[in-house]
């Protein structure tokens, strides 16, 4: 929206929201919910890109620069804006071809229908779901997709997502029981977080080699989602566990 050219690859191994866009809509409110949104999971490699559109009762009609002074200045928006593009007419831009076009996403056709539909996008670069304007930036269906599973392989590599660990077991679900991998004496910092962020305890933050066992008890977690986050020497991993009820 400033200008500048942005290649979609650039987006690569992160989880991406499209959102058309208004600032004259009765869902232009959920801008705010979608800056909370980011704000919540951008650190779980989460992304949101937004494209103002004109085609919906003419309710974005300015320029790019009032559209970003609107963004910021009302909602603080700090997640990526583009340009004005157009979703639904003869000449749609070519990402909302791809997004709607099942013979061009190889998945499904879903049309845009009202401002704030969104569209979700694996780290892949693969078509994953559609969502009208009725459903809330923050609804479970997205927010547990979010925090799903990486499409993605694990990569190796100074920088990249590297198995550092791996989860052997929940022991007599009040455990559980991380397996070290690949290491030889370097220091290993693992700690636990809730799916909002927030820091729980560290598990371990010591020199580990390579095999050793490493147990952490769950007895004092509430049943929900969390993340396991091991980085060494430059190099990171993030387990997702699940503590039932």
């Amino acid at each position: 929206i400033e200008g500048n050219s942005v290649n979609l690859s650039d987006f690569h191994g992160k989880k991406v929201m499209v959102v058309n866009t208004a600032s004259l809509c009765n869902f232009t409110p959920q801008f705010e919910v979608l800056q909370d949104l980011y704000e919540q999971y951008q650190q779980y490699d989460f992304e949101i890109i937004g494209f103002p559109c004109n085609d919906f009762d003419n309710q974005e009609p300015g320029s790019d620069s009032t559209i970003l002074e609107f963004c910021e200045d009302v909602y603080g928006i700090t997640f990526s804006m583009m340009s004005r593009i157009v979703a639904v007419e003869a000449d749609t831009a070519p990402i909302y071809r791809w997004l709607q076009e099942e013979a061009l996403n190889g998945v499904a056709n879903a049309s845009v229908s009202w401002n704030f539909n969104k569209f979700l996008i694996d780290e892949a670069g693969h078509w994953v779901a559609h969502h009208s304007s009725f459903v809330s930036p923050t609804a479970s269906s997205i927010t547990d997709w979010i925090m799903s599973p990486s499409a993605l392989s694990v990569q190796d590599g100074v920088g990249a997502e590297s198995e550092l660990i791996q989860l052997v077991s929940s022991l007599n679900g009040d455990n559980i029981q991380l397996k070290v991998n690949e290491l030889s004496g370097s220091v290993l910092n693992v700690q636990l977080f809730a799916a909002n962020g927030k820091l729980i305890d560290v598990i371990h933050n010591s020199k580990a080699t390579q095999g050793q066992a490493i147990t952490y008890s769950t007895i004092n977690l509430s049943a929900g989602m969390y993340l396991i986050r091991a980085t060494t020497e430059g190099m990171q991993q993030t387990l997702r566990h699940v503590v039932a009820e």
